[in-house]
């Protein structure tokens, strides 16, 4: 049985990390371990060490594997800079995985460290949500905050008659501040996550505001995803990812230009919405097994063991 622990901080989201748990522990090959969820281990307990990246990092013996995660690129001042150092300075791994090819590029590793790609998927709760009475004209799912520029929209989104807005997620004091007055926003705040298909089901319309900029606008947005899911129209910022989604799962989304921010719901009541996505392609499980990550641990270990 190899043991893998997944390092992962108190206040650390990462969805993935259950889904990784997930598939992990329903085979015969692996046991995963959340560290956060660990009182006291020691990290030679463990056959891979497995950690999703910012800077420097952990140290592992001789008899174990390293896996480095980079589930997104740098965000904040200066990203590509952050991009080279981590590339530069963080300890060599024995796989790397990356969401997608953007990122594999956006950090430019010059080695020959194994890789793979890992895109974000979808939890079962989100197909198996059961209709809903709707009781909101629109969701938007996820950090609300000025990094995220959702300050831009909420001005826009209020300066008229736009209907109702369920905002789910952490709200920045001045933010709320400035908006809790409005009768029309919803502030769910953060809500476990497996309560957020219930919630984001009442909506008729799920809001993708991504700022069209690096590298928001060429990462997977799982809300996008999990509003398809869920039988949401899709309201959303006109960016790179954006249109070859679009292309490649056949939808037609109601885009907002970002240079040239305008929300009028009668418009967007009047566009063809149509989607052809296959939610069941993005389960976890699927996500994970394509990812051909499995086989790779396995060939490693054996690898490993044969010296």
């Amino acid at each position: 049985m190899i043991k893998i622990l997944f390092i992962r901080s108190q206040n650390a989201f990462l969805p993935e990390i259950d889904a990784y748990l997930n598939y992990f522990n329903n085979t015969k090959e692996f046991k995963a371990f959340d560290s956060s969820k660990l009182k006291d281990y020691k990290l030679e307990e463990f056959d891979i060490i497995w950690e999703f990246k910012g800077f420097g990092g952990v140290k592992k013996n001789k008899n174990q594997i390293l896996i480095h995660e980079y589930a997104s690129l740098s965000t904040g001042k200066f990203p590509t800079i952050k991009n080279f150092i981590k590339s530069k300075f963080n300890p060599k791994p024995d796989l790397r995985v990356f969401l997608n090819e953007n990122v594999k590029e956006g950090f430019k590793f010059n080695d020959s460290v194994d890789y793979c790609y890992r895109n974000m998927g979808i939890d079962e709760r989100f197909i198996s949500q059961i209709e809903v009475d709707k009781e909101y004209d629109f969701v938007y799912v996820g950090s609300i905050c000025k990094g995220r520029e959702m300050d831009k929209f909420l001005k826009v989104f209020t300066e008229k008659d736009n209907g109702t807005l369920c905002l789910v997620g952490n709200v920045e004091d001045e933010i709320y501040s400035e908006y809790k007055n409005y009768g029309n926003l919803i502030f769910a705040g953060k809500v476990p996550y497996s309560e957020v298909p219930k919630i984001a089901s009442k909506a008729v319309y799920g809001i993708n505001f991504i700022p069209d900029k690096y590298p928001f606008n060429i990462q997977t947005s799982t809300k996008l995803l999990e509003y398809l899911a869920l039988g949401l129209k899709v309201v959303t910022t006109d960016y790179k990812w954006v249109r070859q989604f679009e292309e490649k799962h056949n939808c037609s989304f109601y885009k907002l230009d970002y240079n040239n921010l305008i929300f009028d719901k009668n418009n967007i009541q009047k566009h063809k919405f149509f989607s052809k996505f296959k939610a069941e392609e993005f389960l976890w499980d699927k996500i994970i097994e394509k990812s051909g990550i499995s086989n790779k641990l396995i060939q490693a270990s054996k690898n490993l063991l044969n010296g």
